[in-house]
């Protein structure tokens, strides 16, 4: 039992004392254990002190060199015409200096004798157009007088046709007397049969009435004959009336039908002329000069043979200008921050950021400049442009030699002043870069069809 429930013994070999010292040796020098909690402190201050220390925001981009004004950038000069380059100014190389209205070149018709062969279609569609006027007023005039003899035609049917109604008239307001006399002649001739049977009258006296009854008979049947034959011309009239005014108006519609034919070929070669007219002016513009003051930068064109069509590249013209400008790409997680008028800092290529002693008398690394313009949208990778113009008070840029069109640029927008804390954040919440999506590769060749089989 003494042995179970006796004193353990401990399994470390060491003495207090040799422990202590073991532990000494291990354990970190106090400059060491000074400085760590020193970095310590200054990480936490730090981390403090970012909270109100001050911070220049920038917005960084790159560039290149243009003109302000788009009119005096790069300019490809294309032809108007087609032709044939048929003369190019003597001396005139890549890289020449030319003024405005300095010829360039000449450009020739394709056809041989083009000018003359013009005139002479121009000539003969002249005359063509005279003789269509001519005929023209001859076709209006034939309107005129087929209207007036149409007027003159139905104006005199109309008068036969007045006239035959008055004889209708006239021979029906005759019927009424015949008839009124063949009643008379009735009447006496059945009295005097009624006599005849009382024995009072002679057979000859009834005769004699029956005759003059048979008469006034006669003469009603003839009066209304010649009523119907009256009614019958005047139809005849009315029909011959509308015959006349038809032929007539056949006649007008006829003049009418030749006259529209004539206008029609009159604007036809009225048209042909002005399209002579087109060609003429064209070939007026196969002298081409320099739009502006500049430097002739690619002339892809010889002379004597080379055929140009219409809108083909003739010469690439760099216009002078002074008035210089730097188109800056920012990203978007920049550009709000970014207004017209905020200063910014360039550095171009080709003069050094960093000066030292015997270069230029000027010895500016960066210039000044202030943003004149920020697009409304994107490039399409999530850039937007910004143009920078030089300061007015500021050092001005560097001369022509050293800045031309085309020179990259860094530039610095200079922004606001905020916390650092608050400029480390807004870079932290920034989107990530966009890559341009490209476009779906074709399928290669190297895939064979299947071979068909056999029927």
């Amino acid at each position: 039992m003494s042995t179970v429930f006796g004193p353990r013994r401990s399994s470390n070999p060491f003495t207090p004392k040799e422990e202590l010292s073991a532990l000494r040796l291990v354990q970190s020098s106090l400059i060491a254990r000074r400085l760590a909690s020193g970095l310590l402190l200054l990480l936490a201050a730090s981390i403090v002190a970012m909270l109100v220390l001050p911070w220049q925001q920038s917005a960084k981009g790159t560039g290149r060199v243009t003109a302000y004004v788009p009119q005096e950038r790069k300019q490809t000069v294309m032809s108007p015409v087609k032709g044939i380059v048929e003369r190019v100014a003597e001396g005139l190389v890549e890289g020449s200096q030319v003024k405005q209205g300095d010829l360039i070149l000449e450009l020739g018709p394709a056809a041989a004798d083009m000018a003359s062969q013009l005139e002479g279609q121009l000539e003969d569609l002249n005359e063509k157009l005279r003789t269509a006027k001519v005929k023209a007023e001859a076709y209006s005039q034939n309107m005129l007088d087929y209207g007036e003899a149409r007027d003159f035609a139905v104006s005199a049917a109309d008068e036969l046709i007045k006239a035959g109604q008055a004889k209708v008239r006239a021979k029906e307001d005759l019927i009424s007397a015949y008839e009124a006399k063949e009643w008379q002649a009735r009447k006496n001739y059945e009295r005097q049969r009624r006599l005849a049977r009382q024995g009072i009258k002679s057979s000859k006296e009834v005769e004699k009435m029956k005759k003059d009854w048979d008469v006034a008979k006669a003469e009603l049947d003839s009066s209304r004959r010649e009523v119907v034959t009256a009614q019958k011309e005047l139809e005849s009239k009315r029909q011959q009336r509308q015959e006349k005014l038809k032929t007539a108006q056949t006649k007008v519609d006829y003049a009418r039908a030749l006259r529209e034919d004539a206008l029609g070929l009159q604007a036809t070669v009225q048209k042909e002329i002005r399209t002579l007219n087109i060609k003429q002016s064209e070939m007026k513009r196969m002298v081409i000069t320099a739009p502006r003051d500049g430097t002739i930068f690619r002339m892809p064109v010889f002379e004597r043979g080379m055929t140009i069509k219409e809108g083909s590249e003739l010469f690439t013209i760099i216009p002078d200008t002074e008035d210089l400008s730097v188109e800056l790409w920012l990203a978007g997680n920049d550009v709000p921050l970014v207004r017209p008028g905020d200063h910014v800092r360039l550095q171009f290529e080709g003069w050094p950021a960093v000066q030292f002693a015997g270069w230029p008398s000027v010895a500016v690394g960066t210039f000044g400049g202030m943003v004149a313009a920020i697009d409304e949208t994107d490039n399409g990778k999530g850039k937007f442009r910004i143009q920078v113009r030089p300061e007015e008070d500021g050092v001005e840029w560097p001369s022509h030699r050293f800045l031309r069109q085309g020179v990259r640029a860094n530039g610095w927008v200079m922004l606001q002043q905020v916390p650092l804390g608050y400029e480390m954040w807004r870079q932290l919440n920034g989107f990530p870069p966009v890559v341009a999506e490209e476009e779906p590769a074709k399928e290669k060749d190297d895939k064979k069809k299947k071979p068909k089989l056999p029927k």
